[in-house]
């Protein structure tokens, strides 16, 4: 099942498609998801907290309300075992979600150095997604529409 794409991004803004209104990328809401609690063991996921998760999103679509999924990196993120395991947890946890239309996109860590991979990875079967960036904590946001 591939959903239709919500949001588009020119010119590093945010915008909904069906009306070409602008978002401000401040009104969707952030929901934070460490990797420890989706990936308990290699490669070993957390199904039980993934349908929660989903019933989550579904709820915030019930409501109208847009979210962007924050992976948050609580392991140790630097060989490229870790940076895959990371990649396979998080497109696990999209496969997931995949019927919510309530998810605009990921926001990328900033520990995470191969964004481009794991935004590939993900874009595969769900294509529809926008990927929120900061280059920096002081820095503003960097949206991007793979």
């Amino acid at each position: 099942m591939k959903l239709d794409p919500v949001f588009t991004v020119k010119e590093n803004k945010l915008y909904k498609i069906a009306d070409n209104s602008p978002v401000d990328p401040n009104s969707l809401r952030r929901v934070e998801i460490p990797w420890t609690t989706v990936e308990m063991e290699e490669e070993s996921y957390n199904e039980e907290f993934l349908a929660l998760l989903r019933d989550q999103l579904k709820g915030m679509e019930a409501a109208g309300i847009f979210a962007i999924l924050v992976p948050l990196v609580d392991k140790p993120l630097e060989t490229p075992e870790q940076i895959e395991l990371f990649t396979k947890a998080f497109n696990h946890t999209a496969r997931r979600v995949k019927d919510c239309v309530s998810v605009a996109g990921f926001e990328l860590p900033k520990e995470l150095k191969d964004t481009q991979s794991f935004i590939d990875t993900i874009a595969i079967k769900h294509a529809q997604y926008v990927y929120f960036s900061k280059q920096s904590d002081l820095a503003s946001d960097t949206i991007v529409k793979y």
